[in-house]
């Protein structure tokens, strides 16, 4: 009769382990997704402001006369480059 307590209590704890591990995993992938919108929240930004820069400029201003940001990353050109529906419109940002 131990015997069966005892499997019953290693099964119990096996099945707690495996929950519990589960549990961090799925807590631990869904840090990495927040991780992500950060990280797209923080590129839209950048895309806003480097285009108000651009924007300004093919206005005339002089830079220290210019809203947004210069494109200091370098990058904008491709990060910022808009995806386009089959006519034309834009959907969003890359």
């Amino acid at each position: 009769m131990n015997t069966n307590a005892s499997t019953q209590s290693a099964r119990s704890s096996i099945a707690f382990a495996l929950i519990t591990g589960g549990l961090i995993a799925l807590a631990s992938l869904s840090q990495q997704a927040a991780d992500q919108q950060q990280l797209s929240a923080a590129d839209t930004e950048y895309c806003e402001m480097t285009a108000l820069w651009q924007q300004d400029a093919r206005a005339g201003f002089a830079e220290n006369q210019r809203t947004g940001w210069p494109d200091f990353r370098e990058n904008a050109a491709t990060l910022c480059t808009p995806i386009l529906s089959a006519d034309n419109h834009q959907l969003a940002l890359r």
